[in-house]
């Protein structure tokens, strides 16, 4: 069976762990309850950039955890880039 490596939250270090926090804390605020970073954004753990545009994604979508995600087109638009962003691949 396939998987994917990730970098657990609780051995993230540097960067990467206050990347899980902000999601974390980000998640939580909306459901008022204490939240793990949601699986989605780990597959890019290994990655350490991608991770943080999740971050930073997040971050702006939800002016800094304070609101739920909006809905719609512009959170695909924005992985679209910085997948294009980080791979160099123009598309």
């Amino acid at each position: 069976m396939a998987f994917i490596q990730r970098v657990p939250e609780d051995q993230a270090s540097g960067g990467l762990a206050k990347d899980y926090r902000f999601l974390s804390d980000s998640y939580s605020h909306a459901a008022k309850t204490r939240v793990p970073t949601p699986q989605v954004y780990t597959t890019s753990s290994l990655l350490p950039d991608y991770f943080h545009f999740g971050a930073v994604q997040n971050g702006v979508l939800t002016h800094g955890g304070a609101h739920d995600r909006p809905f719609g087109a512009l959170p695909t638009i924005m992985v679209n880039f910085a997948t294009s962003m980080f791979s160099s691949c123009f598309y």
